[in-house]
């Protein structure tokens, strides 16, 4: 459960969470307006990762910003070497989601480049936001639960994120061998947009459930909805 003590805190999660709600679904629309909402798992589209990488990016600099001295003297710290591990691991990322694409069953004598496009959107998507807040040595304890993150909602929201991430990849693929014969059900769109959509619900749960949780002094009722959606989320 985020905690409404800091205001700090929830101000930054909501305000993060607000502007994916805005740019993602501005992304798709323009892309589908384009007519090139299929060419989404196509090298041709690496704007849509450059763009999604540029605004977490940005994201990661406003929940970092305003942590005092602190803050001021990691910064300060950050080498090449840094930026050079977390480089190496978000490729090693990259290629391992593609070998665990393959073995959930993608193509495996072809399709190469779109699996690399998933690989590339999953690995944007859920290590790329944890590695820029925290580092790679924090971003892999939090995955694999060995560091505690209950009480910071910002790495809360960030590993929630991550696995709604994967979980909507994983629901697109449903769609994959339905005999339904639709240009979007082409390998590896429906994971690819599954993926993304995955990410969007999970801000829009959190915006939502920070907006609940300061309202139910006046309406308790919205804790039902809070309960909910803590189900939802991983973080109580």
């Amino acid at each position: 459960m985020f905690s409404l003590n800091n205001n700090v805190e929830l101000r930054r999660v909501t305000i993060s969470s607000l502007i994916t709600c805005i740019y993602l679904p501005s992304i798709i629309t323009v892309i589908s307006y384009k007519g090139l909402l299929y060419s989404v798992g196509n090298a041709s589209s690496c704007y849509v990762l450059f763009l999604i990488f540029v605004a977490e990016l940005m994201k990661s600099f406003y929940l970092n910003s305003n942590n005092g001295l602190q803050n001021k003297r990691k910064t300060s710290k950050t080498t090449a070497s840094d930026i050079a591990k977390a480089t190496i691991f978000l490729i090693a990322a990259m290629f391992s989601f593609f070998i665990g694409i393959i073995l959930f069953g993608a193509p495996v004598l072809e399709y190469h480049e779109e699996t690399l496009m998933l690989s590339t959107v999953l690995t944007l998507l859920t290590l790329f936001p944890l590695i820029a807040h925290t580092g790679v040595e924090s971003a892999v304890q939090l995955l694999f639960g060995v560091r505690s993150f209950s009480r910071d909602t910002i790495i809360a929201m960030l590993v929630n994120n991550a696995l709604l991430t994967v979980c909507g990849a994983w629901f697109g693929a449903v769609v994959i061998p339905l005999d339904w014969n639709t240009p979007w059900q082409k390998w590896p769109i429906p994971c690819y947009l599954g993926a993304i959509g995955g990410y969007l619900i999970s801000n829009v749960l959190t915006v939502t459930k920070v907006t609940m949780m300061s309202a139910t002094a006046k309406y308790p009722i919205f804790k039902l909805g809070i309960s909910i959606i803590n189900r939802l989320h991983i973080s109580k």
